[in-house]
């Protein structure tokens, strides 16, 4: 599944936000850096010299409108000729670098003036024109625009990041501390993270992890205190029918050898479980090898009738309803495995059918699939208790006697080695009434039907 990249969009948009402070910074103080207004205005330097121009004639009456000038703006005042001779000044200037400091922006070695000059034209007679000239300090030069842009591009960069930082460090500080307690033992370590990124995807997956090692581990002591139980009972009852044997007669001593022979086929179905659930495990954890199957071409009919046969020999007492169709083709999988499903049904069936005459059905059909059908008309099972009866270790009859005993892994493993097989197995049951459970398996490719007796229920047991 692709990842939906927030993180990656956050990331993205950090730089985009840094790029637009920046260039807005830049702007700002490339506007700042623009030398501002210098020197008196235009128009009221023009009226000057018209005034000046008026007086031309009168020296004395000219420097005094030169001094009032420079009493205006505050700077010396002087009148050049058209031929750029000083006419009339306001203050002792240099008449002779006057011209030229105004002339030129910049002195002879490169650097800036002392004083800037600002001029207004000047009528004089025939037509001529001079200049009326007005020198000002300079103003101090700007500072270079890479003193500024620098430090804000720092700070911008800085505060982003920071910011940036702190929103990723946190989670995964927390992820780890999680992960360290975890490992330490403590279980109930969880991260709890609610984001909507790839931080968020990895602290769910992390509690998801951590809830079903936390479930197998209780699973994995709940199967080791039921395992210890199993065994304990059946050795208990072996040991006191030796106690029993050993003091009685020898019919006590015969009826104590039923007893442990019984006791030994318990413990022997509870060993088998236990081993068929370990290899149905590690066929789920290979990386390689895949299922541990071993396929070949199985025979339902025949596998069925093996089944029935047992049953028969088993509770010869139990009577038994055999329908399987006459062209039932033939399924590929573990013919041993398949044999266990269907005998751990035929024997749940029994188990939970009180009454001796309650018969059992055993129907196969072709529908679609192979469709194996066991009916018993028992106890039945709580519709509450049916979503879990396939849970390991789960028992709807929590009595532990020896008629029901047993582990709670039977339909839990028929389940997985169905499942294994790319069937399903369902059951359907009514308190009181019974229980049906149906077992689907694909039919294995270029499979015909085989025959077998339409009604088996009084057919012999076949090896």
């Amino acid at each position: 599944m692709a990842l939906r990249g927030r993180l990656a969009i956050r990331i993205y948009l950090v730089g985009l936000a840094q790029m637009v402070v920046v260039a807005a910074g830049f702007f700002f103080l490339l506007h700042a850096n623009r030398p501002p207004g210098f020197g008196p205005p235009l128009g009221e330097i023009r009226h000057v010299a018209r005034h000046v121009a008026e007086h031309l004639d009168d020296p004395n009456a000219l420097r005094l409108e030169l001094r009032h000038a420079e009493d205006d703006f505050h700077t010396p005042v002087a009148l050049v000729d058209p031929r750029g001779n000083v006419v009339a000044t306001s203050a002792a200037v240099d008449t002779r670098t006057l011209p030229a400091a105004c002339a030129e922006d910049r002195a002879p070695d490169g650097s800036r003036p002392e004083r800037r000059c600002f001029t207004a034209p000047v009528q004089f007679s025939e037509g001529l024109e001079g200049r009326l000239v007005f020198s000002l300090p300079a103003p101090p030069s700007p500072l270079p625009l890479g003193t500024r842009i620098v430090p804000l591009v720092l700070v911008v960069v800085a505060v982003s990041s920071l910011l940036l930082a702190r929103s990723l460090t946190g989670p995964l500080r927390k992820l780890s501390s999680a992960a360290r307690a975890f490992g330490g033992g403590d279980l109930g370590a969880r991260v709890g993270l609610r984001r909507g990124d790839e931080l968020g995807d990895v602290s769910r997956a992390f509690d998801e992890m951590a809830d079903r090692v936390t479930e197998l581990r209780r699973a994995e002591k709940e199967l080791l205190a039921n395992v210890s139980h199993e065994l304990r009972t059946p050795l208990a009852r072996i040991r006191v029918a030796l106690d029993l044997a050993s003091e009685g007669g020898a019919d006590v001593a015969r009826e104590s050898l039923a007893e442990i022979a019984g006791d030994l086929d318990e413990l022997e179905r509870l060993i088998t479980d236990v081993l068929t659930a370990a290899r149905l495990d590690l066929g789920d954890g290979s990386s390689s090898g895949g299922l541990p199957l071993r396929r070949e071409r199985v025979d339902v009919g025949e596998l069925l009738s093996r089944s029935a046969s047992r049953l028969r020999a088993a509770h010869p007492d139990r009577a038994l309803r055999v329908e399987i169709a006459g062209e039932l083709p033939a399924v590929h999988g573990d013919p041993v495995l398949l044999r266990r499903v269907v005998d751990n049904l035929l024997e749940n069936a029994h188990k939970y059918s009180e009454r001796p005459n309650d018969p059992i059905e055993l129907v196969a059909r072709t529908n679609g699939a192979v469709e194996i059908d066991v009916i018993d008309k028992g106890v039945g099972i709580a519709e509450a208790d049916l979503g879990r009866v396939f849970r390991p270790f789960f028992r709807a009859d929590r009595s532990r006697t020896r008629a029901t005993g047993g582990l709670g892994l039977g339909l839990a493993l028929a389940k997985r080695i169905v499942d294994a097989h790319g069937g399903s197995i369902e059951l359907t049951s009514k308190p009181g009434a019974g229980t049906r459970a149906r077992v689907r398996l694909p039919i294995a490719s270029g499979a015909t039907g085989s025959s077998h007796p339409r009604d088996a229920a009084h057919t012999p047991p076949r090896g």
